[in-house]
């Protein structure tokens, strides 16, 4: 009986391609759904949301902020080439 880690791949197997720097760049992303919870937070405001639709939104708000901050620092320390950087991060310096 063999286990699915014993199975080796066709030798003809074809590779995979990499993903473009576009789907990589997780700035986008970020930005968009920090400006959607903030849009949100608006209308809620504008339109008299309760306070726990107005919390969860500043949440929102707040994680896209920590994101944007960790991934900032996480791009500066690859750039100036720390070894404590996490690898596999390619930026353009």
């Amino acid at each position: 009986m063999s286990r699915s880690g014993d199975r080796q791949k066709a030798p003809d197997a074809p590779a995979v391609p990499p993903l473009p720097a576009a789907i990589l760049d997780p700035q986008p992303i970020l930005a968009l759904g920090t400006v959607a919870w903030l849009c949100a937070a608006m209308a809620l405001f504008v339109f008299g949301g309760s306070d726990r639709q107005i919390a969860l939104c500043l949440a929102g708000i707040a994680v896209g902020i920590l994101g944007t901050a960790v991934y900032a620092l996480q791009r500066r320390a690859v750039v100036r080439g720390a070894r404590d950087a996490q690898q596999g991060l390619d930026f353009d310096a």
